[in-house]
């Protein structure tokens, strides 16, 4: 057991003050700490062998040379320094905060690969040039299963956004791309891409420094050939639909970062290495 006298004391302390803010509420006032931590450590068990150094193992990892994979959550623009604040959220989501996360300072990532939708989406409020509505958005939502994987809300859906693409790939240095969800854009009678922005007036390829920037700029798209075909059963990249080849290498063009990985559906065989 890991430690089970000082859990437990800390278990009493925290059922104390819940006792007292609930003085009238049975089931807290009920709530023993020994036989909740005893319930925790009966299903804890098997991952106790796993729990320890994790900043010691991934520096010994990394001075050996060994292959050492990172995975981040969220999106660059939701980084509270870089992103689209306010509308962001509390930690660094970047590769900017990698070594703070990890304890080691300035960690040498060869390959740093960017995963994106093909097309947009954001939760709660914030700027969203490429937003769309009606019969689009609700066709983008239900066909992605854009809502929210916790709270099951709804998230708000819209063109696939090059400015932000590109600024999102600055930020973190990509190598190289994964793009995901392109069996969504299936059957659609029209697929834009924003390249630029119209802000105030004039065309910019920039993505603004602030929200308030970010929330005047309008969206200039570029019509691309569409593709009928239901694309999600195939399991080779050569055998996408030449639109959909053409989508990816328009893409390519733009953000001058190769598109190495191609992602039909949520199968782990939809998704396909591109040479």
């Amino acid at each position: 057991m890991l430690y089970p006298d000082i859990a437990n004391q800390r278990l009493e302390m925290r059922l104390a003050l819940l006792k007292r803010d609930w003085p009238d509420a049975p089931e807290i006032q009920s709530l023993d700490a020994r036989t909740l931590l005893d319930a925790q450590l009966i299903i804890a068990e098997p991952l106790l062998p796993f729990i320890g150094d994790a900043t010691e193992a991934i520096g010994q990892a990394i001075a050996a040379k060994q292959s050492v994979m990172f995975e981040g959550a969220q999106g660059a623009l939701l980084d509270v320094d870089h992103g689209s604040y306010p509308f962001v959220t509390s930690s660094s989501t970047t590769f900017a905060g990698l070594g703070n996360s990890i304890g080691i300072p300035n960690p040498h990532v060869s390959r740093r690969l960017g995963v994106f939708k093909a097309y947009m989406t954001r939760v709660g409020a914030g700027p969203f040039p490429t937003i769309v509505s009606g019969d689009m958005e609700e066709r983008l939502r239900s066909v992605g299963g854009e809502f929210g994987v916790t709270t099951g809300r709804p998230r708000d859906c819209g063109w696939l956004d090059l400015v932000a693409l590109r600024y999102a790939i600055q930020l973190n240095g990509c190598t190289g791309l994964a793009i995901t969800k392109l069996d969504v854009l299936s059957g659609f009678d029209e697929v834009k891409v924003c390249r630029s922005y119209r802000l105030d007036g004039q065309s910019t390829r920039r993505f603004p420094l602030s929200a308030e920037l970010l929330e005047r700029c309008e969206p200039e798209y570029e019509a691309v050939a569409a593709w009928g075909e239901q694309i999600s059963r195939i399991r080779d990249v050569s055998e996408l639909p030449r639109h959909v080849l053409e989508f990816i290498e328009l893409i390519e063009s733009d953000v001058k970062v190769p598109i190495e990985i191609v992602s039909v559906g949520p199968e782990p065989e939809a998704t396909m290495m591109r040479s």
